[in-house]
Formats: structure tokens, C-alpha cells, sequence
């Protein structure tokens, strides 16, 4: 080999070596976060189905038992007997933006839009017949901030790192003015409360996985829920609060309407757990205008708060923390 191969050679070499060394730790980097948005894209503490009725329900519904004839004590004594519910038929979109904080700490903001219908069907009690219906389309977007940390060293990064902590779910439909601004769940030895302002703070609050609140089997709980909105509808108070909770529609799944006795935008109210164990299950704190319900052309309008617990006899030390 003469010495210009041999120099040619050795340029090649030092090039290649260059290139390697510049696009190795941009490769990996994308890796990882590939890895580390697929783990949270797949962790069950994200997931929003429980928020859909499948359907027009009546204000309260049990899926363990026949649909019962309450009509929600929110509403005013002269408004006309309604079903009402989302129906969300498609798979929810997520984006999620991973920031990696060290070597061995992330965080993830995840985006998840929903897309369905809000049916209402106002019912003939005289004449036990549908007096109207509308089916009202809807987007609603939700975010929820998580932790992610490596826990492992296998050399697989979907091994490697886990969900740690996460933030409660914040929801609204596009154009939405209403806003929750404080809940809490108790009962005689738990307490959860959770505030939020304009700066979604709520999603700088973090629930430690290994501390996810453990409810009683049958337990009843009191909830409260503060909310705001600048433009309710004339019948009083102009907003329905519910809460959803269970698994999904059909496997445990409750939604139960809350008072609001002052109509000052403070509902009040108590829920009471299914029986059954369960390992994961979701709540959703959910506030709806009720010009979406009695207004055939107003457009559906709400928010909701969510997080996940558990259901059994183990009392969890329940825990929060800001970042």
C-alpha cells in the first residue's frame, strides 16, 4: 500500500470515528426517550376511559344494578326529566413530551385528546316518550405530568425506568370557562385536597405510586368540589357536578351527582365504594354547564379533575409533593 492509500486510509478512519462519536449520544438520547414515552403512554395511571357513559344515562347509575329513576338534586325542582352522557366510540390520541432531568430522572407531560358525542334525550314523563334529543360533538384535551426514574441496569430501557409519581388528570372541553378550583375526599382517617388556579398548579402536584390512596370496600367518602363560571346557565345553580368512579362502564362503574345547597359554585355530597377489591381504579371529579343539557344549541361544556386508587383493606399512607 502506497502512502497516499495509506494516508487516505487513515482520513477515512478518523472520519468515520468523528461521525461515530457525534451521533452515538444523539442516538441514544432518542432511544431512550422512545423507550420512556412508550412506558408512560402505557401506564394505566393515564388512562381516561373511566370519564365515558357510553351513552344518555340518568344523572345517577350504577352498572352493578338496574338503572335507577333519580334525577340529581342539582338540578331545580320544574326541569324536565333528562338522560344525558358522553359516548366515546374512538381511541383517545396522546402526545407526550419527555424532558430527561439526569442520567437517572425524567419527566413526562402527556396531552390526551378525546373525541365523542354528548347525548341528551329529555323524556315525555306524561306520556313515557321521548319529548326531544340532541347529540352534541365534542373535544376534550387533558394533560397529566408524571416521574419517571431508573430503577434498573439491564442495558433495556423499557426495563430499566418506571412511572414513580404522577399528577392529577386536568381536563376540558375546547372553550371551556368553567374551572374547578378545590376538592377534597374524606372520610373519618383520609383526607385528599387538591387546589388548582390559572397556572395549573394541580399538575405540579405529584402522587408517589407506592402511596396511591387505598379506599374501604363499601366505604363512604364526603366529597366537596369549589367551582368558577363566569357565565352559568339561568336555571340554578348552572352547572351539575358528578363524580365517576370505578374501572369503566359496565365493570364497577358509578356516577353519582353532587348538591349545591347555597348555589354559590360549593357542591357537596358523599359517595360510596363498590365492594369489590379492585387494584386500580380512577375517579373523576366532573363539572358540566347545564346549558349543554337544557340548550339544544349551546355546546358542551366541561372540566374534570382525575386520579387513580385502590380498593382494599390496606391502609396506604397517602402522599403528595410538589416538584
Amino acid at each position: 500500500m502506497n502512502a497516499k492509500a495509506i494516508f487516505g486510509s487513515a482520513i477515512m478512519l478518523i472520519l468515520a470515528l468523528f461521525i461515530i462519536g457525534c451521533d452515538s449520544p444523539t442516538s441514544g438520547k432518542n432511544d431512550l426517550i422512545s423507550a420512556l414515552k412508550e412506558i408512560v403512554e402505557s401506564d394505566n395511571a393515564v388512562v381516561t376511559e373511566g370519564i365515558n357513559d357510553s351513552g344518555a344515562m340518568e344523572s345517577v347509575y350504577e352498572s352493578l344494578s338496574e338503572l335507577s329513576e333519580a334525577t340529581g338534586d342539582t338540578f331545580p325542582m320544574n326541569y324536565r326529566l333528562v338522560k344525558f352522557g358522553r359516548k366515546i366510540a374512538t381511541k383517545p390520541t396522546m402526545e407526550t413530551d419527555i424532558t430527561l432531568v439526569d442520567d437517572s430522572s425524567a419527566t413526562a407531560l402527556i396531552k390526551t385528546t378525546t373525541s365523542g358525542k354528548f347525548i341528551v334525550i329529555l323524556r315525555d314523563t306524561v306520556n313515557r316518550g321521548i319529548a326531544d334529543s340532541v347529540s352534541k360533538p365534542f373535544t376534550e384535551i387533558a394533560y397529566q405530568r408524571l416521574k419517571l426514574h431508573k430503577v434498573a441496569e439491564t442495558g433495556d430501557d423499557r426495563k430499566d425506568w418506571r412511572v414513580t409519581a404522577f399528577s392529577p388528570i386536568i381536563s376540558r372541553t375546547e372553550n371551556c370557562s368553567i374551572e374547578i378550583t378545590h376538592l377534597s375526599l374524606r372520610d373519618d382517617s383520609l383526607t385528599i385536597e387538591l387546589s388548582n388556579d390559572s397556572e395549573n398548579t394541580l399538575l405540579s402536584v405529584f402522587f408517589d405510586r407506592s402511596n396511591i390512596a387505598s379506599l374501604r370496600p363499601s366505604g363512604k367518602y364526603s366529597v366537596e368540589i369549589d367551582v368558577t363560571n363566569p357565565d352559568p346557565f339561568f336555571y340554578e345553580p348552572g352547572e351539575l357536578a358528578l363524580v365517576h368512579y370505578g374501572v369503566t362502564r359496565g365493570m364497577m362503574k358509578f356516577r353519582q351527582p353532587l348538591e349545591d345547597p347555597e348555589n354559590d359554585g360549593s357542591f357537596v355530597g358523599e359517595i360510596r365504594l363498590h365492594g369489590q377489591r379492585s387494584p386500580m381504579c380512577r375517579t373523576f371529579f366532573d363539572v358540566i354547564n347545564l346549558s349543554s343539557i337544557f340548550d339544544k344549541n349551546a355546546p358542551f361544556e366541561a372540566t374534570y379533575w382525575a386520579f387513580p386508587y385502590h380498593v382494599g383493606n390496606k391502609r396506604w399512607k397517602f402522599g403528595h409533593h410538589s416538584v
